[in-house]
């Protein structure tokens, strides 16, 4: 029988201390203005492992610990809990947060997690209002399987923070549950100081090349000696020591390329097939940049990556793409970003095929424990993303867990590839990390 979740329970959670007046304008950087109007979807699952606490009980108790630690946590977090004006600040007003609970009938938490598919994640989270002015920062929905496991879906604004933020919010709020004496402290001074918003910018699309053929988003897990022999073999002069996350990159791009070419795509442009082919994404440069910005910034504070293969038939060699991503990296922090934001955009008009790439690794997401221990599982849900390359750490913090989406056709081809496949695991059980 199909899957159902009901909703049982609403509530608008408020910071449980008024902001002050001195800080309810908070202004969003020019990094913010570019950044798209959607939610970034995260989803953490924890298993019941108490068979002594029937199960009411526990729902009781987690929601309320929950609930009361949220409004904590916005307190310090204040921005999240205002609303968006006119894609120049935020007007820091205390109206809160949406938070639901919903019940999820027909399924175990096991079922969802023997071979995790976006598609059926993605209905963990209620639809949210285009209506972006008006809608909340921030959702959080908890939902509770028959078996006493529960998801813990939380979706930020990407209109005000980047992977990094999120990061921090959530490790913060689970610190308050916890009662750690860990303290994050976020900077919401930062980000618009070191760039400023622009009066005159324009709220861009987050769609980079439109394509008729249908998108899938399938899961691999590259273990930790996969991993290994991937940045074994991307070593070169060039790059002495590639990090995982440049050598996996390159291995799944290279993978991905060799895909497209096997057959003729249409792209809108009528154009037969792509000439080349770009790799962009997000870099952290809190660190990177020149003074160093606070580790715990909030807001987008990102430079745009970029790697370009241009399509002259010939094999795509895995050093010579991790130096272009080394190369895309340390460039980051130097290019000018409005312009580099607007040429990407500008690609959906030429026979250019985007990837967007995403890195959520050492982010520390499997750390979260709210009182009932950490994660069994989590992950970002990419359901009707664009194409692209979504990293992530598996349980033990040493393999690393992929979300691709491809075109149909890309797909059908990709994870058939035997060299794919020799170091990429389709789909196994998230039950087994």
């Amino acid at each position: 029988m199909e899957m159902k979740v009901e909703i049982v329970a609403r509530e608008i959670i408020k910071p449980s201390s008024p902001t002050p007046n001195q800080f309810r304008i908070y202004k969003l950087c020019s990094r913010d203005q570019y950044s798209p109007h959607h939610y970034i979807p995260v989803v953490f699952f924890y298993a019941n492992p108490t068979r002594d606490v029937i199960h009411e009980e526990l729902v009781s108790i987690r929601s309320q610990r929950l609930r009361e630690t949220l409004s904590e946590t916005l307190t310090r977090f204040y921005p999240l809990a205002g609303r968006l004006r006119d894609n120049l600040f935020i007007d820091c007003n205390d109206e809160g947060v949406d938070y639901l609970e919903a019940r999820v009938t027909h399924c175990r938490l096991s079922d969802i997690l023997e071979q995790p598919k976006a598609e059926e994640m993605y209905r963990l989270f209620e639809p949210v209002p285009e209506d972006f002015n008006k809608n909340p920062l921030l959702f959080v929905q908890l939902n509770f399987f028959p078996c006493g496991g529960m998801a813990l879906c939380v979706r930020m604004s990407h209109k005000i923070a980047d992977g990094v933020a999120y990061a921090a919010f959530v490790k913060a709020w689970s610190d308050i549950a916890l009662g750690s004496s860990e303290t994050i402290v976020p900077d919401f001074i930062a980000a618009s100081s070191r760039f400023p918003p622009r009066d005159d910018c324009p709220v861009l699309s987050m769609t980079f090349v439109q394509m008729t053929e249908k998108i899938v988003t399938k899961r691999f897990v590259i273990d930790a000696s996969k991993v290994a022999t991937l940045k074994a073999k991307a070593t070169s002069t060039g790059v002495q020591q590639p990090t995982r996350v440049e050598a996996v990159t390159a291995a799944l791009l290279k993978c991905a390329v060799t895909a497209s070419r096997s057959h003729v795509l249409e792209l809108e442009t009528n154009v037969s097939s792509p000439k080349a082919y770009a790799l962009t994404g997000a870099v952290n440069i809190r660190t990177r940049l020149e003074p160093p910005l606070p580790k715990y910034s909030f807001g987008n504070i990102t430079g745009l990556l970029w790697a370009m293969i241009e399509d002259g038939g010939a094999e795509t060699d895995l050093p010579g793409l991790v130096c272009q991503l080394r190369k895309g990296v340390q460039q980051s922090t130097d290019n000018n970003f409005t312009a580099e934001k607007t040429k990407l955009l500008r690609l959906k008009g030429e026979a250019v095929k985007v990837y967007r790439h995403s890195s959520w690794c050492r982010f520390g997401l499997y750390e979260l424990d709210f009182g009932w221990g950490t994660p069994t599982y989590t992950t970002v849900v990419l359901f009707g993303a664009p194409i692209g390359i979504a990293l992530l750490d598996t349980s033990d913090g040493d393999g690393i867990e992929v979300w691709m989406t491809l075109l149909k056709e890309d797909m059908a081809v990709f994870e058939s590839d035997q060299e794919l496949l020799a170091f990429a695991s389709p789909n196994p059980s998230a039950l087994e990390n």
